[in-house]
């Protein structure tokens, strides 16, 4: 599993080809979705620069509430030393999804980010993204076997004396509780509470499931509950850690 707790692009400086004043860059790190980013109507090629203003380390990116179609031709992220973009350092090209876009990859340190869309058969004519978030993800140990997966409302029902059912209707939420078995190194365990102390339990950030969970595939979480848990066991070498996460919508 793969925690991008450490969102490294967070207070880089943003540029962009186009810019819908109602719908402003700095949309692209508000944690709610539903904040949006957007092109001007009638384009619908977006170039939005990163300048971290100095070489920081990036190696994930996530787009989530986005419009991008099925048939974008050009999807990618790059970085390099420079605001020069003919032979980038790092290209990545990127996987269309419905939902989250996300890739993880080998990465570098560099002071400019760039992500890259053209996108010229979308209905909308424009181009909309809710969330786009660049990190210095940790690859957790293996999750053990057994995931907890709930989908569950947060609708508030009431009967009525007489029967009647009335009900809040409001968003439903996935809740995923996993473990991870063994913490068999040093560091690991370290490096997992420095990635709980980036987010606590009110941040949200991405986290991607491995092939044995492929259906979860990547969320925009919370912690749940009050944070990480550790087991220790008797006269062994390791210990066990537990975390629970739920599915940010807004």
């Amino acid at each position: 599993m793969i925690l991008k707790a450490n969102e490294t692009l967070l207070d880089a400086a943003l540029s962009a080809n186009s810019e819908n004043i109602n719908y402003p860059l700095t949309n692209l790190f508000d944690h709610r979705l539903s904040r949006k980013y957007r092109t001007d109507a009638g384009t619908t090629t977006a170039t939005i620069v990163f300048d971290a203003g100095a070489a920081i380390t990036v190696n994930s990116i996530d787009i989530a509430g986005h419009n991008i179609s099925s048939g974008v031709s050009t999807l990618k992220f790059q970085g390099n030393a420079t605001d020069s973009w003919g032979a980038p350092s790092v290209d990545e090209t990127l996987t269309y999804a419905a939902g989250v876009i996300n890739k993880d990859f080998t990465g570098g340190s560099y002071r400019y980010w760039r992500l890259h869309i053209i996108d010229a058969g979308n209905t909308d004519t424009y181009i909309e993204i809710g969330r786009a978030y660049g990190a210095n993800s940790y690859s957790t140990p293996v999750i053990s076997w057994e995931v907890s997966h709930s989908y569950q409302s947060g609708t508030v029902k009431t009967r009525t004396p007489v029967g009647v059912t009335y009900g809040d209707i409001r968003i439903k939420e996935e809740l995923v509780s996993i473990k991870w078995p063994k913490i068999l190194t040093a560091t690991d365990k370290p490096a997992l509470i420095t990635a709980f102390d980036y987010v606590d339990i009110s941040k949200p950030f991405f986290v991607t499931f491995d092939d044995s969970v492929s259906l979860l595939g990547t969320l925009y979480v919370t912690i749940d509950g009050n944070g990480l848990h550790f087991v220790y066991y008797r006269n062994a070498v390791y210990s066990r850690a537990a975390i629970s996460f739920i599915e940010e919508k807004g």
